[in-house]
């Protein structure tokens, strides 16, 4: 009995994975239809593969048989049905406008990084860095497809690459928790599989509608990783961003310091 409670588990957690991955490229309230349904159906296909399993046992196979092809059909016209009427999801790709170049301004008498459509700002750092193509080129070379469609990657280095900073920006769904954990956990996968050890901070978010998280790992020859990670809604459109800054070199506070004083719109101001 022990065995066919497992086969009728595992056959309702598959559908059930199933019924999630259709359902996260579809939009709302398709979506949350798509999860509702396949919660049925995988605890009706969970059982309808305990019933096979058990008559199969008492000699019953050709019932069982039928039984396991009319839940497969079940299952296979579900999905079929709601991948062709069900909206999907817009991608999340990016503007031209969102990928225009960061402009170097002066506020209250400090020097700037700027994306003046988006409004995020970064403080221009005390180290003499040049835009590098080789880095973006190297990223896009590696990166999965569709990558380009929804990211625009600046990158900046010292003199012989002592030093990079890399601005990777691109949109969420929504700013929660939940997304911010994926983003930090997207970002730090890398360097723990190298064999690093990584620290992060728990995701938080501020009360006007933004949010951050941390990362950051020792490396061979006193280096060091810093990151951030912040969501922010743009104040006019109300778009979801996502911005990720990774700064590379030398171990010290300083790239620490830096990535504090990054600002992002938060509660309609920035």
């Amino acid at each position: 009995m022990f065995l066919a409670l497992t086969v009728g588990a595992t056959v309702a957690v598959v559908v059930a994975a199933l019924g999630e991955s259709l359902a996260s490229s579809l939009a709302e309230p398709a979506a949350q239809s798509a999860r509702a349904g396949s919660r049925t159906l995988a605890a009706f296909a969970g059982l309808a593969a305990l019933g096979a399993y058990l008559l199969a046992g008492t000699g019953r196979k050709h019932t069982a048989l039928a039984l396991t092809g009319i839940a497969g059909a079940i299952v296979i016209a579900w999905v079929g049905f709601v991948a062709a009427r069900a909206p999907r999801r817009a991608p999340l790709v990016l503007l031209e406008s969102d990928r225009e170049g960061l402009a170097e301004v002066a506020i209250d008498g400090e020097r700037w990084v700027v994306h003046e459509g988006l409004g995020f700002r970064l403080p221009q750092p005390s180290v003499r860095l040049t835009p590098s193509e080789a880095i973006v080129r190297d990223t896009i070379d590696a990166a999965m497809p569709g990558w380009v469609d929804a990211h625009q990657l600046w990158a900046f280095e010292s003199e012989e690459r002592a030093l990079t900073v890399t601005i990777d920006l691109s949109r969420a769904e929504s700013i929660d928790v939940a997304t911010l954990r994926r983003v930090l956990e997207g970002a730090s996968g890398p360097l723990r599989a190298a064999g690093h050890e990584v620290e992060t901070t728990a995701p938080t978010l501020e009360r006007g509608g933004c949010g951050s998280a941390r990362f950051g790992a020792s490396l061979p020859n006193d280096g060091r990783v810093d990151g951030r990670v912040l969501a922010f809604e743009e104040p006019r459109s109300h778009r979801a961003f996502l911005l990720t800054i990774t700064i590379v070199g030398p171990a010290g506070a300083e790239a620490h310091d830096y990535l504090d004083e990054v600002v992002v719109p938060c509660g309609g101001a920035s």
